[in-house]
């Protein structure tokens, strides 16, 4: 087949990009459209990486703008225009054209194509409510001061995408129960249901001894506002518990206003900043953590599923994706508010439970597995 991949933006190697590279799996030869991308961002995927050096991904006019390193810095805040960068590329005369987007990807033109699947991590957050007051306090004052100006008009131009889509044909999938809902709201459109691919099987080989277990919590993936990782920080900081953070932020001050809360705080050493570590790091530090903190509010989340096919439970938010594969008891617990009191309570009393088997963790993921994702997938297809 002739297969062509629409994606919002190649700027990091996150889930949705690896959706991505599962697709590139599938069909090796697959051609990408994006807004714009930044190839060295790619380096831990042979796949994504191939298509750069094959010359097979085609940006839009933005990439002349976002080649130049000191433009990069600017990319939230060039959001708005987005949306009519994408609407200049068209994509035509393929056999199967999947859209995956959570935002401007959606915009694409299509042209005589056979199939069109899309594939939608979340109606956008910003334009449809699905952001928080307390997320929205947390993005760049000069940001969240422009974002209604553009709400309006960019809502209009995502409907007209969307109309666009089903006009065309589309099939909608979604991520999880959580989007599928939110796909209604935002679009009134039904949807099915794909969970995004997880490495299940690569953590699945790890082993997890009870004796080994340290005495701390670890949180690891991308930082981002929305996760909400201070507040993993805080519970913390006040009862006085060890957590190893992994991950980084391609935004800076995001970074910088996590390191602030505990700068100054007197149990700052019980807060490591660990950054970006390899792969046999973060499993090492999974092999012995207590458990994983998860906080956000996610579309799926495919870091604590990862925790949990390695045989460490989850102590996560009881909202969004989380409740499609947190399962009380067998494989984690829930805290019922996105607040400091809430997870200190939920850190608590995970540490009274006892007697986790880890066979049964595991089998509670499998089904969020890659081969799973593919098999789904190439069903639709058919």
């Amino acid at each position: 087949m002739k297969v062509a991949i629409c994606h919002d933006y190649l700027f990091q190697f996150g889930g949705a990009e690896r959706c991505v590279e599962s697709w590139l799996e599938m069909y090796p030869n697959a051609d990408i459209y994006s807004s714009f991308s930044i190839p060295e961002k790619f380096k831990d995927s042979t796949e994504i990486t191939k298509a750069f050096e094959e010359g097979r991904v085609q940006n839009s006019f933005l990439q002349g703008i976002f080649r130049f390193k000191f433009m990069q810095k600017f990319q939230k805040h060039l959001f708005w225009i987005y949306p009519i960068a994408m609407s200049f590329l068209k994509v035509q005369n393929y056999d199967l054209v999947i859209v995956s987007a959570t935002y401007c990807g959606k915009n694409i033109r299509l042209q005589n194509n056979h199939k069109v699947i899309f594939y939608c991590y979340t109606p956008t957050r910003f334009l449809y409510g699905f952001v928080t007051e307390t997320d929205q306090k947390m993005i760049n004052p000069i940001l969240r001061k422009l974002i209604p100006f553009f709400t309006k008009p960019l809502r209009i131009l995502d409907q007209k995408a969307a109309k666009y889509l089903t006009k065309n044909g589309a099939i909608w999938v979604a991520i999880s129960k959580y989007i599928q809902d939110n796909i209604k709201i935002a679009y009134g459109v039904d949807s099915q249901i794909i969970y995004p691919p997880v490495e299940t099987e690569q953590f699945t080989k790890l082993t997890r001894k009870a004796d080994e277990i340290e005495d701390f919590y670890i949180y690891f993936g991308r930082i981002s506002f929305h996760k909400r990782i201070d507040l993993a920080i805080l519970a913390c900081l006040n009862l006085g518990k060890k957590l190893v953070i992994v991950g980084a932020s391609s935004f800076q001050p995001e970074m910088d206003k996590l390191e602030s809360l505990v700068k100054n705080h007197p149990n700052r050493d019980l807060i490591t900043f660990a950054g970006r570590v390899s792969d046999l790091e973060r499993n090492n530090l999974l092999q012995k953590a207590k458990a994983m903190i998860f906080t956000a509010k996610e579309d799926f989340g495919i870091a604590p599923v990862e925790a949990i096919a390695a045989g460490c439970p989850v102590i996560g938010y009881g909202s969004g994706g989380a409740l499609e594969f947190i399962q009380p008891g067998v494989n984690g617990t829930l805290f019922e508010e996105q607040s400091v009191e809430s997870l200190q309570k939920a850190i608590l009393e995970f540490e009274k439970m006892e007697g986790w088997n880890i066979d049964n963790m595991r089998k509670s993921v499998q089904k969020f597995g890659s081969s799973e994702f593919k098999k789904e997938f190439e069903k639709l297809i058919e």
